[in-house]
């Protein structure tokens, strides 16, 4: 049940029903979610530790997350995930190949459905692109950190998927990046990931709204 409601309280919060600033406490969200306050307080502990909420007395709120926020943390996050593509062309077992491979097939049909894609399945999707490549790397120093970043970066990753033609470059940037560390390139695995990362944030740089 704690995983069920991180989950709901999590979309709430990346889709604007929570918005920054918003008082999250545990009785009202007892009643909206229809479940106890011990999952409840299971969730925001969780969501809190990926920086998502902050503790306000007894109750929690939703953080706040300026440009300056996202811009810094993307000046951070651009090296490790440079250095996770290079050790992935490296180390990276078959299987994490062929997972790698299933994301990739599985945004790029996401992003072709004749009806409006899911924003929310493609930042999941491209977050396990991520992360898998991060595991594949075999440096939990370095996959914890990334994973720590990413988590409080959740809702501007969103509002790259909300662009249309971000959300196909997207797609396209993470074949290359695959491909890169499918045939064991190092050096194309650091050019592609430091090419997408930067991408990503000159349009964050140019576009990221804050929703009050």
């Amino acid at each position: 049940m704690h995983e069920k409601a991180y989950r709901l309280i999590l979309e709430a919060i990346l889709d604007g029903r929570l918005p920054p600033g918003r008082l999250l406490k545990e009785e009202h969200l007892s009643a909206w979610l229809g479940m106890s306050r011990t999952p409840i307080r299971e969730a925001l502990a969780r969501l809190e530790r990926d920086g998502l909420v902050v503790k306000r007395g007894r109750s929690y709120a939703v953080s706040f997350l300026s440009k300056e926020d996202v811009l810094e943390m993307y000046e951070v996050r651009i090296p490790l995930e440079v250095a996770s593509a290079k050790l992935a062309a490296l180390r990276a077992p078959s299987h994490v190949l062929d997972k790698l491979a299933e994301i990739v097939s599985a945004m790029s049909a996401e992003s072709c459905r004749d009806a409006s894609p899911d924003p929310l399945r493609l930042m999941t999707l491209g977050g396990a692109f991520h992360e898998v490549i991060s595991e594949g790397a075999g440096n939990r120093h370095l996959r914890d950190s990334l994973n720590k970043i990413r988590m409080r970066l959740m809702p501007a990753r969103l509002q790259v998927f909300l662009n249309v033609s971000r959300r196909r470059q997207e797609v396209e940037e993470h074949k290359a990046v695959l491909e890169a560390i499918a045939s064991r390139n190092q050096s194309d695995a650091e050019y592609y990931m430091e090419l997408h990362e930067t991408n990503v944030l000159k349009f964050l740089r140019d576009n990221f709204v804050i929703t009050r």
